[in-house]
Parts: C-alpha cells; sequence; structure tokens
C-alpha cells in the first residue's frame, strides 16, 4: 500500500493546514465531517493512491492539525471553500475530484457550484446536494427540529463544548459507532430531543467499549486530537446555517454539471437516503451507490465496499 505523508500548509486564507497524501496522478480531495479527522479517510487514501490517483485528505479548518479561528463566522462554508482553493492553489492544482462525507459533503457539493473551474468531478458520502431552500434552514429547524434538535443544541457557544469536552474518549465512543447490532446506539433518539434532555449525550452510558470499526489505536487517535484542539472549531460549522444561506443565493437555480456520485447508506439516522431525491433532476451526470447495511460512518464502517463503489467511479471519469 502507498506510503502516507504529513506536512503544513500555510494557505493564502490565512489558514495553516494540515494534509496527509499518497500517490501521483490526478488529484482526490476527501473532506470530512464532524467530529472527525483527515483519519476518517485511512482506508481510503491509500487504495485511492494505488488507483493512480494523488489522493490528499486535509484536516479541515477547525480539526486536528488545521487552524481553528476562535469566531464562529470564521467558518462559513464560503471561507471553507476558499481554504480549499488556496489548498488547490498551493498544490500547483488547476482542478481535482471532490469527494465529502457530513459536512465535508456540504463542502464539496457547493465547491461544485461556487468553484466549478477548480472541481472536476464531486462525490457526496450520506450528504445530499440540495436546491436552495425558501428559508434560512436554522428557522427551518426551529419550526420542526425532529432528528436535528441537536443542531439548535449547538448554536448556545460554550454548552456542546463543555459537554463533548468533558469526557472525550466518552464522546468518541458514543458517537463514532457503526449501524450493527452488537455495536448500534440509538442515533435518531441520540440527535432528537437533545435540549429537553439538557445535552446530545445524556442519559448514555459511561462506560462503553469502542466501537467494532475502530482498533484502540484509532480511537486514540481521534481522542488525543479533540482532547488538544477541544470540540469548538467543529461545532462552529454549525452556526453559520444563515450566512451560508445567503452565500447560496448567488447559484440558486444553478445545476452541478460535472460527473457526481452519490452514496447513500441505509442506516443512517440522520442523512436518510430519500434525502436525495430529485437529485437526478438538476445533476444531470449523477451516478450512485448504495450501502443498505450501513449507519453514518460509511467510510469507516463499510470501507471496502465504499472503496469499490469509489473507485469504479474514479475509473469511469
Amino acid at each position: 500500500m502507498a506510503d502516507i505523508k504529513h506536512s503544513q500548509i500555510d494557505l493564502s486564507t490565512g489558514i495553516n493546514m494540515h494534509i496527509a497524501e499518497a500517490g501521483e496522478g490526478p488529484a482526490v480531495i476527501f473532506c470530512h465531517g464532524f467530529p472527525e479527522l483527515w483519519y476518517s479517510w485511512r482506508h481510503q487514501i491509500p487504495v485511492v493512491a494505488e488507483a493512480g490517483f494523488r489522493a490528499i485528505a486535509p484536516d479541515m479548518r477547525g480539526y486536528g492539525g488545521t487552524d481553528a479561528p476562535p469566531n464562529a463566522e470564521d467558518y462559513t462554508l464560503e471561507l471553507i471553500c476558499d481554504d480549499m482553493v488556496a489548498l488547490l492553489d498551493s498544490l500547483g492544482v488547476d482542478d481535482a475530484t471532490f469527494v465529502g462525507h457530513d459536512w465535508g459533503g456540504a463542502v464539496v457539493w457547493n465547491m461544485a457550484q461556487h468553484h466549478p473551474s477548480r472541481v472536476s468531478a464531486v462525490a457526496g458520502i450520506n450528504t445530499p446536494a440540495g436546491r436552495r431552500p425558501p428559508i434560512n434552514p436554522l428557522d427551518a429547524m426551529k419550526m420542526d427540529p425532529g432528528r436535528f434538535d441537536y443542531q439548535l443544541y449547538f448554536q448556545d457557544e460554550g454548552v456542546a463544548e463543555a459537554e463533548l469536552g468533558g469526557d472525550v474518549r466518552r464522546t468518541m465512543s458514543l458517537m463514532l459507532r457503526t449501524s450493527k447490532p452488537e455495536d448500534r446506539l440509538d442515533v435518531i433518539g441520540m440527535t432528537s430531543g437533545v435540549r429537553d434532555r439538557g445535552g446530545l449525550l445524556v442519559g448514555l452510558p459511561d462506560d462503553v467499549e469502542r466501537s467494532i470499526m475502530l482498533t484502540e489505536d484509532d480511537l486514540n487517535t481521534f481522542v488525543s486530537a479533540f482532547e488538544r484542539t477541544g470540540f469548538r472549531g467543529g461545532l462552529n460549522w454549525y452556526r453559520n446555517h444563515g450566512r451560508n444561506w445567503e452565500w447560496g443565493a448567488a447559484v440558486d437555480g444553478q445545476d452541478i454539471t460535472q460527473p457526481a456520485l452519490m452514496v447513500t447508506a441505509g442506516k443512517d439516522g440522520v442523512l436518510l437516503p430519500s434525502m436525495t431525491e430529485g437529485m437526478e433532476d438538476w445533476i444531470p451526470n449523477l451516478s450512485r451507490g448504495h450501502i443498505e447495511d450501513c449507519g453514518h460512518w460509511t467510510q469507516q464502517e463499510e470501507p471496502e465496499e465504499l472503496n469499490r463503489i469509489l473507485g469504479n467511479w474514479l475509473k469511469s471519469l
């Protein structure tokens, strides 16, 4: 397998970014979500590199070895996409295939619309691409929180930071779990009714075994990173729904015309496969993959199947 090398890059956006990369060839940029790291793509980077690509996985703004500005407004999708453009510039790459999961999915779909000349192809893992809604998504959540109540809980600065950072090993052990019966926690219950419960992890076990998808070294990698950085950077991504919605007006109604891939997971309790319905209407070159027996953390829970889907699509480009 290809060796993964690490570097720190000073971006023109003022952010110092940590990246992990392997291989040579057309660039594939992997964008992780919350609460994760470049390390979430550890199963994909060597495989994609061996297939003839330059696989690059940054710690996104606010995470791991990348700078974490203090203010919530420093984490708009506009600024985070600017980081991705600056990363390409720093690497001397004209355009790349962007692959994103969770919040990283929001990044890559927005890259395809706002910076189309820098995106040769785009793939969303679990995260759908959606047309700009008629109202601020935060206002919509307030009217009908449901399984997105956790995002309302995340709005108050310092509250979720204190809860999640109080026992990072417990936090990561509870959050990073598969959909398998012997491993599963009730993710839907976990993300709904959060404010009434008084916290995301309230009522969940104090002592929990690590997930079957993680080795002890894997868990330690996540725990040590978040013990060092805390969760504020990642949580700040959730505090820009209004700003992101306003930014989206510039590309409202614009199709995504690049080759695209949407991979859904049948057991994701938040990003439901049904949320991807209708994407073909405005993404004409969309391919699909589906992993039925898989929860939210697709690239870690079912890496071989995701690598198969992703590899076949990359070869088709």
